[in-house]
């Protein structure tokens, strides 16, 4: 659907932005490897494109619209079957927006509301390190959080692009390198705050001075960061929901996928082919973790192509690209609306990004005959009899 299309495209642009302003500041605070007055003499030079008002304003738009989207994302899901990839970017997607609101509280709504108060590297490292440690364990799991979310997202989008031959030997060390080295500026420049904060009586003064600026301003502050965490775990909680809803309806119209080798999944109506696959321990290629991308899950419809829904827009450019055969489906886009299908996999299930990049070098000459013939067995088969691997093993 072109609705859909351009969802993804939306959540994946923001989700760019968001990672330019994380990149800037993670940059920023490696140079804490050298001084701290390094860090405050950089800020306004890496943070200058969102301290104006129209990068504020694109990456205030760019934070809602990820979250908000993120969250439609999980609403829409039709199951539980997950690669391990999206469980770990859900949960940290998830987890991400309430480690960073108190930081954008304390820093961003302060700055403008309270008269006098002054954002600096060298206050913050000492509310962090001096005055308030917890908030620096929030700072530090949120960095994680952030960046691993991000690379994952950034890693799994390229990877699937004939370019990534030519930069993927330079993208992978700086996705580890970044928040690595920024980390250690972190610490580095905590370690000259802390004996800074104990030696020169005169900062402390000052550190001090400033914090005493929002004291005033601490129920207000408090009060709209809570607003905030309840405004964003009531959407999760109705993104939840919506979620279960959608695994309760038509729970008890069952399924029947049948492939190639004699294997067979079933489940409720109205799952993908790919979800059918994991939910019943199916081997299945799947690079792209169902988003269409890569095109290494599909199959070629051998029967029951009618009981599948329509492709839409990110099927059909994916199937184009890799010149899939005219019956072919994409297994992750094509679900189940009718009793069932016999599918033949178009790739081995251990294919890897080489297959989305190269296609023609991955294709099987699919040979259903009668291993298909065999696997499709009569509904009066006794259930205990399970669909085995060529190799005697139950699937």
């Amino acid at each position: 659907m072109y609705a859909e299309t351009v969802l993804r495209k939306l959540r994946l642009v923001s989700g760019l932005v968001l990672m330019a302003f994380v990149v800037s500041h993670l940059l920023n605070l490696s140079i804490g490897l050298h001084s701290l007055a390094a860090m405050d003499a950089w800020r306004d030079n890496l943070l200058a494109p969102w301290q104006v008002m129209p990068g504020r304003l694109i990456l205030i738009a760019a934070a809602m619209l990820h979250a908000v989207l993120g969250l439609y994302s999980m609403a829409a899901r039709s199951s539980l079957a997950m690669s391990q990839t999206d469980v770990v970017q859900l949960f940290l997607g998830v987890l991400t927006p309430p480690l960073l609101v108190t930081h954008v509280v304390m820093t961003g709504v302060a700055a403008e509301l309270v008269s006098g108060y002054e954002i600096s590297y060298g206050f913050l490292l000492a509310v962090y390190w001096s005055l308030s440690p917890f908030y620096a364990f929030l700072q530090l799991f949120a960095v994680v959080f952030v960046w691993v979310h991000a690379a994952l997202g950034v890693y799994s989008w390229l990877v699937l692009k004939p370019i990534w031959r030519r930069i993927g030997g330079f993208i992978l060390p700086l996705l580890f390198a970044v928040p690595i080295i920024a980390l250690l500026g972190f610490a580095e420049a905590g370690k000259e705050v802390v004996e800074k904060f104990s030696s020169d009586a005169g900062w402390r003064a000052s550190v001090l001075e400033n914090s005493a600026h929002v004291r005033p301003y601490a129920a207000r502050l408090d009060a709209l960061r809570e607003q905030i965490l309840v405004a964003y775990g009531s959407l999760v909680l109705l993104a939840i929901g919506v979620f279960a809803a959608r695994l309760l309806r038509n729970r008890l119209d069952r399924v029947r996928v049948v492939y190639d080798e004699g294997l067979v999944a079933s489940g409720r109506r109205g799952l993908s082919i790919l979800e059918l696959s994991r939910m019943n321990g199916v081997p299945h290629a799947d690079v792209c973790s169902g988003r269409g991308r890569c095109g290494t899950c599909r199959v070629h419809i051998e029967q029951g192509a009618a009981q599948l829904s329509a492709r839409n827009d990110i099927e059909h450019r994916t199937l184009a690209r890799v010149q899939a055969a005219a019956g072919d489906r994409l297994a992750c886009q094509a679900r189940v609306l009718g009793n069932g299908v016999m599918v033949t996999r178009a790739l081995p299930a251990y294919a890897d990004a080489s297959a989305a990049r190269d296609p023609q070098d991955w294709a099987l000459d699919p040979a259903p005959g009668s291993a298909l013939s065999a696997a499709l067995q009569p509904a009066s088969q006794p259930a205990s009899q399970p669909a085995s691997h060529p190799d005697g093993q139950a699937a």
